[in-house]
C-alpha cells in the first residue's frame, strides 16, 4: 500500500481541529505561550504530526528531516496542505528542511536562537507488539533506528535557549543519562522536560 502523509484528513485533522494548549501535553510540556513568538525546532521531524499541531496552536516551527524519503512525504504533505484555505495559515508557520540536525544546531542555522528543541527519535522497540502502529514497524523498516539520539540531545542541550523536551514510550529509558528535570506522561507516551543550561 502506499505510504503518505497528509495534515487535511484522518486522525492528524481531526487532533487538530480539538486541540488547544490544555489537552495537548506537548504543548504544556513547551509552556510558552504562542504570544511570546518562540521559536521551536523540530529535530526529528519525522512524520510532521507533532509540529502540524503545534503550528495549528500559533507557535512558529522549524521541521528538520535527514531522511530523504520522509523528507520528500513530508514536503508532498505540506504542499498539498498549502493549496487548502484552512490549513495555509498553518502551513506558513512551517518551515521544513532536508538536513541532519546535529550539524544544522552545531553550524548556528537556525535564524534565532531555539526557544525549545523537541526531540522524537525512533528508538527500536524492544518487543513487538499489537500496540506498535503498522506505520511505525514500516518505517523502522525502512529508516533504521536514530543510533545517534543521546548525541544528537547533547547538541540540542547546548543550542537550546530554554528547553529542550523529548517524546518518548511512557515506560521506555531515558534518552540520556541525565535525568529531565520533570516529566508530564500520557496513556501511551511521555515527555521528558530538561531546562537550558544556565
Amino acid at each position: 500500500m502506499p505510504i503518505y502523509i497528509d495534515f487535511l484528513s484522518g486522525k492528524v485533522a481531526y487532533r487538530a481541529k480539538r486541540a488547544n494548549r490544555r489537552n495537548e501535553l506537548l504543548a504544556r510540556a513547551i509552556n510558552i505561550s504562542p504570544k511570546e513568538n518562540p521559536l521551536i525546532v523540530d529535530a526529528t521531524a519525522g512524520l510532521g504530526r507533532d509540529s502540524f499541531i503545534l503550528a495549528t496552536l500559533g507557535y512558529e516551527v522549524i521541521l528538520l528531516e535527514r531522511s530523504p524519503e520522509l523528507y520528500t512525504l513530508l514536503a508532498d504533505a505540506l504542499n498539498r496542505a498549502k493549496t487548502n484555505p484552512d490549513t495555509a495559515p498553518i502551513i506558513e508557520r512551517m518551515t521544513l528542511i532536508h538536513t541532519d540536525a546535529k550539524e544544522w544546531l552545531v553550524a548556528k542555522k537556525y535564524p534565532r536562537q531555539p526557544d525549545v528543541i523537541y526531540l522524537d527519535p525512533m528508538f527500536p522497540e524492544r518487543k513487538k507488539s499489537a500496540s506498535v502502529k503498522k506505520e511505525m514497524l514500516i518505517l523502522q523498516e525502512l529508516l533504521g533506528t536514530d543510533s545517534d539520539s543521546a548525541m544528537l540531545f547533547e547538541v540540542a542541550i547546548d543550542c537550546a535557549k530554554r528547553r529542550v523536551v523529548v517524546k518518548r514510550p511512557r515506560l521506555a529509558e531515558n534518552i540520556t543519562a541525565r535525568a529531565p528535570d520533570y516529566t508530564l506522561k500520557g496513556n501511551s507516551s511521555r515527555f521528558d522536560i530538561y531546562l537550558a543550561k544556565t
